[in-house]
């Protein structure tokens, strides 16, 4: 249920803005409050569309006057649903969007509302490019704050390594900028910890000269599924920096179901023709689709799962992966509960695991996998058994595990699940982090780190 805002003091806010102050029972509220995730059904007291950090402060300050949480919502895609809630204040990018690039100095300084296809449009105009999501309609926001899995990072890491700044709004309305030289500790913090310490308003990217690379899926028939999934191990295994490969099971439109092994090769054709070879000389395959194109295009290799289906997310990062994790994947394949659903599986390497574990925040710097269920269904559907199917396999490779995901963490995630993600200094050095900037732990709703009050 929502608090009621106090319309008089709502009014003030509305005059103080740039940007709309959105009260339920109206349909700019209604439509503002929907998420990615149909299975989320939130009611903030207030959202409001904030179109600078003046405005993110205003809405920090009402918060705070009221003793209300704040949830941000960037692109509204975390499938925790953490991008709304119940009763606190919901401060809304949608109406910030713009990605300006420095082509001299190789940066670019884009809004929190931007989505990965904004940020890239902006940037591979000038063949400049970062690690980014892997579906364009995620937002940056969310995926840089934990990290930032994608087809960039065996040669330039994470998203989070080549965020180069931040501007914020804290719990107590101080506007303050992170980076290697200005408050430290909070740009540590700011790369994996989530959105737990402030309201960034503004993030700073390095970018690196991207062209045309060799990418694209190959698909096999659901027969030759485990010969896929150890052909990808074998050639995960030995890749160099340049190849990023990620493995999918999935359901086609005619309902047959497949396997497929994505490729991105960042460096010379003639090269990654020859170390993709292996990913296509199985079967023959049913689609072969590795070509040259540009970094969008990449983007767009995995199809987008449209806004209001029904998503419940689980896996874990994996060292290594035996033959226990590969028979586990394929009992998983076999008992798919819904056409829409998949199983996904990310390499990290190269330069992800040449940061130093303690120079960020985020935690599986030595994982060498990252194995998850997507649950996916029809709104009219019961939800039990696609629930129990994507558990069912999270709990088939934890004994191989070595933390969650914090951008896949479900709503159901423990305090020990966000800990067990960062390991134990790491998380020590977070709540620290989270008792200096948000001590009253008004940035709850993520995968939270709570104050030592709270704890």
């Amino acid at each position: 249920m929502s608090i009621v805002a106090n319309s008089t003091d709502v009014e003030t806010l509305s005059q103080e803005l740039r940007g709309l102050a959105l009260q339920p029972g109206t349909e700019a509220y209604e439509t503002a409050r929907r998420v990615f995730n149909g299975m989320i059904d939130r009611r903030p007291s207030l959202i409001v569309q904030v179109r600078g950090a003046a405005d993110v402060k205003a809405a920090v300050d009402y918060a705070r006057a009221y003793e209300l949480p704040v949830a941000v919502r960037g692109g509204g895609h975390n499938v925790a649903g953490n991008g709304t809630c119940d009763g606190g204040v919901l401060i809304d990018f949608s109406a910030m969007r713009t990605a300006r690039v420095d082509v001299a100095a190789r940066t670019v300084r884009a809004d929190p509302g931007c989505s990965w296809t904004d940020f890239d449009t902006e940037t591979s105009a000038h063949d400049l490019a970062t690690t980014g999501g892997t579906v364009g309609s995620t937002g940056i926001a969310g995926l840089t704050l934990g990290g930032g899995v994608g087809f960039l990072m065996g040669s330039y890491g994470l998203t989070c390594d080549n965020l180069l700044s931040a501007d914020l709004v804290t719990a107590s309305g101080e506007l303050l900028t992170a980076s290697s030289d200005e408050n430290p500790d909070l740009f540590w913090g700011l790369r994996g910890g989530g959105g737990n310490f402030g309201v960034v308003t503004s993030f700073e990217y390095r970018l690196h000269p991207v062209r045309e690379l060799l990418a694209g899926l190959v698909l096999y028939s659901a027969d030759a599924a485990r010969d896929a999934l150890k052909i990808f191990r074998e050639v995960t295994s030995e890749a160099p920096d340049e190849l990023t490969c990620a493995f999918a099971m999935l359901m086609m439109p005619d309902e047959s179901r497949v396997a497929a092994i994505a490729a991105c090769y960042n460096g010379l054709l003639a090269d990654g023709e020859k170390l993709v070879r292996p990913l296509r000389e199985l079967g023959p395959p049913i689609d072969d689709g590795i070509r040259p194109m540009r970094y969008p295009e990449v983007q767009r290799t995995f199809a987008e799962v449209p806004f209001g289906l029904h998503n419940y997310w689980k896996g874990h990062f994996i060292r290594e992966m035996p033959d226990e994790v590969v028979d586990a994947t394929m009992d998983a394949f076999e008992s798919m509960t819904s056409e829409h659903s998949a199983i996904l599986i990310e390499a990290p390497h190269g330069a992800v695991h040449q940061v130093g574990a303690d120079d960020t925040a985020f935690g599986q710097r030595d994982a060498r996998y990252n194995a998850s269920a997507l649950a996916i269904w029809e709104p009219t559907e019961d939800p039990d058994r696609h629930v129990a199917w994507t558990r069912s396999y999270a709990d088939a490779v934890a004994p191989f595990a070595s933390g969650g995901y914090v951008n896949y963490l479900g709503d159901d995630a423990t305090t020990d699940d966000v800990a067990n993600a960062y390991g134990e200094r790491r998380y020590r050095r977070l709540v620290a982090l989270k008792d200096r900037y948000d001590p009253n732990n008004m940035f709850r709703f993520n995968q939270n780190i709570k104050p030592s009050r709270e704890a």
